[in-house]
């Protein structure tokens, strides 16, 4: 008998050991889901209970992330390219966005939406990283300059003009002169033959007291005009009334520097024929759309300010570090990022980035005489 049963036990279906444990983690999941509905799904709560759940999921089932980022990065985190490479290391990315300095304001107030990363375009968020108990992880970040995208035939009457200068297959511009140019009062009918507009020349920007984008180019008119010496809250405050005229112009703007780029876009820029962009925002559009990005050049700004986009981690983000680690080592990740504009330092010379509280100061300022 006791060899029949030895029988038995080794002739039993190979799959009913992992039908027991499907059984086994079935329940598991249950009794999460009960415990979901006691204590709440939302907050900090849900955030440990996904990542049990996670935890206890089948081998090779992606583990769901979501991002919270500055609008210029979603292009970049949406391309099949790098949704492919973090599939492949286990996870299944879902991408929501933000102006980078509302995410600061929300981290001041307590608002702050619930992610496990966070991608805003700044670097030094003590702050967020303290509200969130987050992490970062050396070299886990993403680069680009300010600059100014502007209609091609625009562009190439300000060059006519001496107002930019020609840089191989784009252009280049002194913040000295472009600023010169915004308040002069000039009409764009009479520094353009291809505008024949009879509006102010200007330059379209996103919000500044909620777009880093706008803040940083805000900052470097305000560190044109002030030979650099924005250290006292007295200079930054004339400073801003000097920059003011330049954004008080376009009445409500977007709050983010991906809807601005957008919409200035799909407007053939009608209205205002230059725009505040990121570098890597007129890369992206001329790797998704080559003939539409003919139309437009960009302008490169000497000096300009280099933005490093820095990734971080809620504290209960699900496998934080095999996260940053593709984003810093997958070949594929990089190489799609050196196509949208994001790998590389400037070339040109550089005004340091401002620490987020002097620009946040600026910004605050700002908004006070708007």
């Amino acid at each position: 008998m006791a060899s029949n049963r030895a029988v038995g036990r080794s002739s039993k279906s190979p799959g009913s050991g992992r039908r027991k444990v499907s059984v086994l983690i079935g329940i598991f999941l249950l009794f999460i889901a009960i415990a979901g509905i006691v204590i709440g799904r939302d907050g900090e709560n849900k955030q440990k209970l996904d990542a049990l759940v996670d935890s206890v999921k089948p081998a090779g089932e992606p583990v769901e992330v979501s991002l919270l980022v500055g609008s210029e990065k979603r292009d970049f985190l949406g391309d099949a390219r790098v949704i492919e490479a973090f599939r492949d290391a286990g996870f299944a990315i879902s991408v929501h966005t933000m102006g980078s300095l509302e995410m600061a304001e929300r981290v001041r107030d307590g608002s702050l939406p619930l992610h496990d990363f966070y991608f805003p375009a700044s670097s030094g968020n003590e702050e967020l990283i303290g509200f969130v108990d987050g992490s970062v992880s050396p070299q886990a970040y993403l680069q680009s300059n300010i600059a100014i995208v502007a209609r091609r035939d625009v562009a190439e009457d300000l060059a006519a003009q001496g107002y930019v200068e020609r840089a191989e297959q784009n252009f280049q511009a002194e913040p000295a002169t472009l600023l010169q140019l915004f308040t002069s009062g000039q009409r764009w009918r009479e520094v353009t033959q291809s505008y024949q507009s009879p509006l102010a020349v200007g330059v379209q920007t996103s919000d500044p007291t909620r777009s880093f984008s706008s803040s940083q180019f805000a900052y470097l008119m305000a560190h044109t005009l002030s030979d650099g010496n924005l250290d006292t809250p007295a200079a930054i405050a004339e400073a801003a009334g000097q920059v003011q005229p330049i954004f008080q112009s376009q009445g409500l703007t977007e709050g983010s520097s991906g809807d601005s780029f957008n919409q200035f876009i799909a407007s053939n820029g009608q209205g205002i024929p230059m725009t505040v962009a990121y570098d890597s925002q007129f890369f992206a559009l001329a790797l998704r759309r080559p003939e539409r990005a003919q139309e437009f050049a960009l302008i490169n700004l000497v000096p300009t300010v280099n933005i490093e986009h820095e990734l971080i981690a809620h504290e209960s983000a699900p496998q934080a570090e095999e996260f940053f680690e593709v984003l810093k080592d997958n070949r594929q990740v990089q190489q799609t990022l050196a196509e949208y504009g994001f790998a590389a330092p400037p070339l040109q010379s550089i005004v340091p980035a401002p620490p987020l509280e002097k620009t946040t100061a600026l910004a605050e300022e700002l908004e006070r005489l708007m």
